[in-house]
């Protein structure tokens, strides 16, 4: 008997690592796609493709991330009506087809309008990816698998970085493009094997006897829903996710969490955006600017993991206020123009704490039911990629004028501190983005309301 439990859960556990795996092979494939318009951008403007400018490709490149912004936010909201697997299974299809199809356009228009699809999918994918992560890990453990999946876009920054110096001299940069189609494809096919549904995305839909299979399979609590109803007498209320975001118990926090995620990622872009030209017209002589690039990169991927896991068990809001206040110190710091060796270090520990953006997510992600996690965690991000489009042109404007770079250095940190301020603010309404040693699902007392036919 113990032998036979021992195997239940071991196979338990390995089939909840195989979603977490899952999903981070999605957001690989989701940050590579995204930079690689970074990658390939040197080259589109040498052999001056279709004419390409500068302006031109700043406009490309905002396509994405407007696309991001959009995609975040309907497709958090639809995950909640229809459920996660078909979303995510979409977003795979929509970004890797027009990255594709990127190989392929006949002008900048057409490049662009392509890019702005992608970003459909770039931005439905990761809170839906986030949303289901969060089913099937363990409750206590929920954040820092949140991580876990979220460095995907830094390991695929890194693939893109290696592939495009090896591939583009040799095969132009319509090859990149087309390696990131073929790698959706493979991606695809993983996850129509692996990815499971929403296991309470099944019981408010009827599907019990699912349901209870797959908790059964993956390790999790294995209790009938009390109030489960009968498959032929559901109306899932499409605006539930709505009505409890604006609900008084989670107003304010709904408020709050789009604005701290426009403040995370208005840094982060930023900084990966202009850090080595910044430290250059500081007088630095920084050799290759690739080397700062890595050591933000490496200590955000390092940030990711460490912050997420430590919001596990300290609690989300002491582990991300002191990530964005630890972060405005570094930044400040670069304004007394200390040794080079010493600004290295201080690039990977703003790197790091930029990853406090990450724990925002999964913050969001426990705060809320799970019945209206995917709405809550597309609007945050999505709302917040705003700050992704903000963030480099603020940054350019005030390195560009007589202002010197001090001074965007002083408002990434005023922005960091207001960050912390904002997290502090979100109410506490009971807990359940504390650590918790349990190790019971997170979605066996949140229930949707549904109507009864008859």
């Amino acid at each position: 008997m113990t032998t036979e439990v021992s195997s239940g859960r071991r196979g338990a556990r390995s089939g909840a690592l195989s979603v977490v795996a899952t999903c981070l092979a999605i957001t690989t494939l989701d940050g590579l796609d995204l930079i690689m318009y970074g990658a390939v951008l040197p080259s589109l403007l040498e052999a001056k493709q279709w004419g390409m400018t500068a302006a031109s490709a700043g406009f490309i490149g905002s396509l994405s991330l407007i696309g991001m912004l959009i995609g975040a936010t309907v497709c958090g909201y639809v995950t909640d009506i229809v459920g996660r697997r078909p979303v995510i299974l979409g977003c795979v299809v929509v970004f890797s087809a027009f990255t594709a199809l990127c190989a392929f356009a006949t002008s900048y228009e057409l490049f662009g309008a392509f890019r702005f699809l992608a970003g459909l999918g770039f931005g439905g994918a990761l809170p839906t990816v986030i949303a289901l992560t969060m089913e099937y890990v363990r409750q206590d453990r929920r954040q820092f698998y949140n991580g876990v999946v979220q460095t995907g876009f830094t390991i695929g920054g890194c693939i893109v970085a290696i592939a495009a110096m090896f591939v583009i001299p040799t095969l132009g940069w319509h090859a990149m493009f087309l390696v990131g189609g073929a790698l959706g494809i493979v991606v695809l096919a993983i996850a129509v094997k692996s990815l499971p549904e929403s296991i309470e995305f099944l019981e408010r839909t009827g599907r019990t006897e699912k349901a209870m299979a797959m908790r059964d399979r993956y390790g999790l609590d294995t209790r009938t829903p009390a109030s489960a109803p009968a498959p032929d007498a559901v109306v899932v209320d499409r605006n539930h996710a709505l009505k409890v975001m604006t609900s008084p118990r989670y107003r304010a926090a709904t408020v709050l969490f789009p604005v701290i995620c426009f403040c995370g990622l208005l840094v982060a872009y930023a900084m990966n955006t202009w850090i080595p030209q910044m430290l250059r017209a500081s007088g630095y002589d920084l050799g290759s600017p690739l080397s700062f690039l890595l050591a933000f990169n490496l200590g955000s991927g390092i940030g990711m993991v460490v912050l997420s896991g430590l919001a596990d068990r300290i609690g989300s809001r002491p582990v991300i206020a002191a990530g964005f206040l630890t972060g405005a110190a570094a930044v400040s710091l670069l304004t007394l123009a200390p040794a080079q060796a010493i600004v290295f270090t201080l690039v990977l520990l703003i790197g790091f704490c930029s990853a406090s953006q990450t724990a925002v997510s999964g913050f969001v992600g426990v705060y809320y039911p799970s019945t209206a996690r995917g709405t809550a965690l597309g609007l945050s991000l999505g709302l917040g990629r705003l700050g992704g489009v903000c963030g480099p042109i603020i940054a350019g404007i005030i390195v560009g004028s007589s202002l010197g770079t001090d001074w965007a250095y002083y408002l990434f940190a005023v922005i960091g501190v207001l960050a912390a301020v904002l997290v502090v603010l979100v109410p506490r309404r009971g807990e359940r983005d504390e650590p918790t040693t349990s190790t019971a699902p997170a979605h066996s007392h949140d229930r949707v309301s549904v109507t009864q036919r008859g």
